[in-house]
């Protein structure tokens, strides 16, 4: 009951302290990278890429670019928010002073990790903005292009990013677990980007890899309809949250009979 009390304090705490950090700024860089590359490669390749007559330029323009960017890119930046945003932390002891505060540590655990999963939204929603944005340019700058004449189908691309940022779930849960509990940046980082690069290699074989977390993003697209179902239910969808919710537990646990120094 008491972390239900402090947890909005926690929350707003974390939101303060989050601004004006490099973090911060990393989920907007993060949001508009692809869509500038794609909007470049738009401009240089434009006549090969004018649709045909009663063709929707949409489709390609953001199937595309979800389909390359969020499944490779999605990991690498979870690992580095996730240890980007607990370094703020580690640098200035402020998890040894929060632990000897008279609030529940499950509070200040759970809030932080709040703040990593709204990081995460924010980005995908500033990403999803940024692609619109970068095709209706586009369509003023080469009415040729066609955007301009169609309506993205917005329901079906915003379910393609909700389903890769679920299947992200496995992974926010250890990252954070590993970078709440590793004081050197590195330790967490390392070890993410690494395994996130083998989820990437190994995802080939979609069988051995549908029980890999940090393979978990790029099957969401690669296998599309062919996702094995439990349940009725995804199960990359399924195994995501259930590691996340045991990597949050049991490392609320770990942490918190952690000596603090």
């Amino acid at each position: 009951m008491s972390t239900l009390l402090y947890y909005p304090a926690s929350l707003k705490n974390e939101l303060i302290k989050l601004k004006r950090t490099f973090a911060f700024w990393l989920t907007i860089i993060s949001a508009v990278l692809f869509p500038i590359l794609f909007f470049i490669a738009y401009i240089f390749e434009r006549e090969t890429l004018i649709p045909a007559a009663g063709i929707n330029p949409w489709e390609k323009f953001m199937v595309t670019q979800i389909e390359n960017s969020t499944p490779f890119f999605i990991p690498m930046f979870i690992v580095l928010i996730t240890s980007l945003i607990m370094q703020i932390e580690h640098k200035s002891l402020g998890i040894k002073h929060l632990f000897a505060l008279p609030v529940p540590k499950s509070s200040i655990y759970f809030g932080k990790l709040s703040i990593v999963i709204l990081a995460i939204i924010v980005t995908y929603i500033y990403y999803y903005i940024a692609i619109l944005l970068s095709g209706v340019l586009l369509g003023f700058v080469y009415p040729d292009l066609g955007f301009l004449d169609f309506s993205p189908e917005h329901l079906r691309y915003i379910t393609m990013l909700m389903t890769s940022f679920v299947a992200s779930f496995g992974i926010i849960g250890i990252q954070f677990w590993l970078s709440f509990r590793f004081k050197n940046f590195v330790i967490p980082l390392g070890f993410g980007m690494f395994l996130a690069i083998i989820g990437i290699i190994i995802s080939q074989a979609p069988k051995q890899s549908i029980y890999f977390p940090y393979s978990f993003s790029v099957l969401s697209v690669s296998l599309g309809d062919k996702m094995p179902l439990i349940f009725g239910v995804s199960s990359v969808t399924l195994f995501s949250i259930i590691c996340f919710l045991i990597t949050s537990v049991f490392g609320y646990f770990h942490i918190k009979k952690l000596n603090i120094t």
